[in-house]
């Protein structure tokens, strides 16, 4: 989603997904949660957040529809891309449910 498409106007930052990195670790994991063979990008791909793409967005609440959606930036070898996914409460999964 281009910065031009995002609706700035009606969203609202509300919170973070990003976590302190623990001691000794230098970036957060690119390691991503898909037991069901998604991919990040997929409509049915859980929302594990202590897994990319998750453990790198920001939460934004819509003031017009009051939907949550999820943001982050991807930065490929030669972009930058601003990705958005709103929330499916059903899709979120349980961090005791990733060991």
């Amino acid at each position: 989603m281009p910065d031009a498409r995002w609706p700035a106007a009606q969203m609202q930052a509300a919170g973070t997904l990003r976590q302190e990195l623990p001691e000794g670790q230098m970036e957060l994991t690119f390691e991503e949660f898909h037991p069901n063979g998604t991919r990040y990008d997929s409509p049915n791909a859980p929302i594990a957040v202590d897994y990319f793409p998750y453990n790198r967005c920001d939460v934004f609440k819509c003031s017009t529809c009051q939907c949550a959606v999820l943001k982050y930036t991807e930065y490929g070898g030669y972009y930058v891309d601003t990705r958005a996914r709103l929330v499916d409460p059903e899709m979120i999964v349980a961090r005791s449910a990733e060991a």
